[in-house]
């Protein structure tokens, strides 16, 4: 199969999940929580086993590349500055609820979100991203964290996140499909662009997992992030 096509079915797993991630609260509160809870604790053990460790080594190419425009020391760490910006940008997309008016934080929210998504769809398309491979434990890892995203955002944001929030960030993962499929990026953009995704996973998940109100598993977190870490180090990616 060709590789355009695998990621093209990528997408629209990811974009059945926002489809259908609703569909989740109908189970009882305790199912549903375990749930959410495992695929937070998938999407942490993708971060932390497979991504950081990746963008360690891609931030060698990176400073090479960026020596001349940054030349100082505060800019030796292009990725992990990336990262933080990923982590602050969704950190702050939270915290809008305190400062913001409904419509308005909505639309912050849904901006930001669908931001991410054209990563994703961009990202995805270079099969030589190592970031992104192997695709198919990405995919999982991407689309269990859309899991719990979708569901705090159906709670939060309601009729309003169902009729359109939802729509926007499909059309934004195609969009970003279709411009990685049409424009390439270097390896050292691709790069800057995975460690902003995995410090906005970073930051999605800590959310979602931390607030003691949630209906979520702590066992369920650990069992999951520790199996999932297992079968990336099996796979040796």
């Amino acid at each position: 199969m060709p590789y355009s096509v695998t990621t093209l079915l990528s997408v629209i797993v990811f974009s059945l999940v926002h489809l259908f991630a609703s569909k989740l609260q109908r189970l009882d509160k305790v199912t549903h929580g375990r749930f959410l809870s495992a695929g937070g604790g998938v999407a942490i053990a993708y971060v932390f086993i497979d991504l950081l460790p990746k963008l360690a080594k891609s931030d060698l190419i990176v400073r090479q590349a960026l020596a001349q425009v940054f030349p100082f020391a505060y800019f030796e760490r292009h990725v992990y500055i990336m990262a933080l910006l990923g982590f602050l940008l969704f950190f702050a997309v939270g915290q809008s609820h305190y400062l913001l008016k409904k419509k308005a934080q909505f639309c912050l929210t849904i901006s930001s979100y669908a931001f991410f998504n054209f990563l994703i769809g961009y990202a995805i398309v270079d099969k030589n991203n190592p970031e992104v491979q192997p695709l198919l434990l990405f995919t999982i890892a991407i689309g269990l964290h859309y899991f719990t995203n979708d569901f705090s955002l159906s709670e939060d944001h309601g009729k309003m996140y169902s009729k359109q929030g939802k729509w926007l960030l499909i059309a934004s993962l195609f969009l970003g499909w279709l411009a990685g499929s049409l424009f390439t990026l270097s390896g050292m953009a691709i790069a800057l662009v995975s460690a902003f995704i995995g410090g906005g996973v970073i930051m999605n998940v800590t959310r979602h997992e931390l607030p003691k109100e949630n209906p979520h598993s702590l066992g369920s977190f650990l069992l999951f992030s520790i199996l999932y870490s297992i079968l990336l180090l099996a796979v040796g990616s």
